[in-house]
């Protein structure tokens, strides 16, 4: 009976002996780069890691702004194995903000942690009013404008701003959207100025782009216009 109780302990302290801490093989994101992202904006971070002894693991998310999505909060705990994905949602204010995540086996008594540094921004956006066209006149033209290449560095959503400055007076429907259209009235040169703002957010804070000229020249059938 006490060789078998021995045995027993000096087999429990191997296997304690055998306890490996856990590892953190790497962390990626839903994007091409962790430069910067705007404000507002979700990121999913998927964290890697490898635990010798198989065991199930406990993280800690822990972010210096933000949220982060399942618990609403700039915490967050939960159970994983070998590998998981949070999402974390940006602030409205920009600055850098670090997402840190420890990782333990309840076990080891080891802890393993890594962290991401990440920049809100707030950048302004350009303004892409297409290319300059010219069109025959004829009494049903309908001329479509293109602001499609606009663009925003921080990805933000634009509101479109349409405004005509030169040639025969003409209604812009609807004026706000990427792609609106008006009708040729008489052949002329119609001048169009296009600016966009990225105020879906927080219009507060938004910025609005510098303007960018488009001419649509609606000629009659001798090539010449208005």
């Amino acid at each position: 009976m006490v060789l078998l109780s021995c045995v027993v302990w000096l087999a429990g302290c191997s296997l304690l002996d055998r306890q490996k801490e856990p590892q953190i093989t790497g962390i990626r994101t839903d994007r091409d780069s962790l430069a910067s992202v705007g404000r507002g904006h979700q990121i999913q971070v998927t964290l890697l890691t490898s635990d010798p002894d198989n065991d199930e693991l406990d993280f800690l998310w822990v972010a210096s702004g933000g949220t982060f999505k399942k618990s609403g909060r700039d915490t967050l705990v939960d159970l994983f194995q070998d590998s998981v994905t949070v999402v974390w949602k940006a602030p409205s204010e920009v600055g850098t903000y670090d997402l840190t995540v420890e990782v333990s086996d309840g076990k080891s008594g080891e802890r393993a942690t890594s962290s991401l540094r990440i920049a809100v921004t707030q950048r302004p956006p350009l303004a892409d009013a297409g290319e300059d066209r010219v069109l025959a006149y004829h009494d049903t033209l309908r001329v479509m404008l293109d602001g499609s290449g606009s663009s925003d560095p921080d990805l933000d959503e634009l509101r479109y701003l349409w405004m005509q400055v030169r040639g025969p007076g003409v209604s812009i429907q609807p004026r706000e959207s990427e792609t609106p259209s008006f009708r040729a009235v008489a052949p002329a040169d119609y001048v169009f100025t296009l600016r966009v703002r990225d105020d879906i957010l927080d219009a507060a804070g938004a910025l609005t782009s510098d303007p960018d000229t488009v001419i649509v020249r609606v000629s009659d059938r001798g090539g010449r216009s208005g």
